[in-house]
């Protein structure tokens, strides 16, 4: 049992690595081999947010966050998720509504005082195991509670059945890490404005 979980986790690390490896394509070709909805708002000379991420086990890797994208991070203990309105030097702009006056105004973010990023990465087969894994789970210990309450009269459920559905919800938490991960801005982490040539 222990042995397949360490063999799943080894595999699901081997995967992240490999959808980890940096590409050299210019943002523009980057975008139509994405097929971004925003090709056709870029242009040269536009400002974005990238996100340098360097991991112990995966590398290196660049999130990129272009304006009308929408981005999730934690700025002064508060979580914001909101399109990028624009980006400067130093600042990252949103469109928040006043809570005052009920109406919309930009608003500055400096980029130092940002703490996290928060991620979401599509990874075939595994973002789907975060959902997946934990109803298998749920559904392997009802069948199981069940069985044994036909069997015993009563309703009752066999410890040794627990471990399986342990598994799969563990399994589970590791696809939701890997595919919606969050990175806290350090030394390791880094936040830094680009151009598109």
């Amino acid at each position: 049992m222990i042995r397949s979980l360490l063999t799943t986790v080894f595999l699901l690390l081997l995967v992240q690595t490999l959808c980890a490896q940096s590409d050299t394509l210019s943002v523009d070709s980057l975008m139509i081999k994405q097929k971004s909805p925003y090709v056709a708002l870029l242009k040269p000379g536009q400002k974005y947010l990238a996100l340098d991420v360097t991991g112990r086990i995966g590398g290196f890797q660049r999130h990129r966050f272009f304006p009308n994208e929408e981005i999730k991070f934690k700025y002064d203990g508060k979580k914001y998720r909101e399109p990028i309105y624009g980006v400067t030097d130093t600042t990252l702009m949103l469109i928040l509504e006043d809570p005052n006056t009920f109406l919309p105004e930009t608003v500055h973010f400096r980029l130092d005082k940002i703490e996290k990023i928060y991620v979401n990465r599509q990874i075939p087969f595994i973002t789907q195991g975060t959902y997946l894994f934990p109803i298998a789970g749920t559904l392997f210990f009802v069948a199981d509670v069940v069985n044994v309450s036909r069997q015993e009269k009563r309703l009752a459920a066999d410890t040794r059945a627990l471990r399986v559905p342990a598994v799969l919800i563990a399994l589970g938490a590791i696809c939701y890490k890997l595919s919606f991960p969050r990175y806290r801005i350090n030394k390791n982490n880094r936040l830094k404005v680009l151009e598109t040539y």
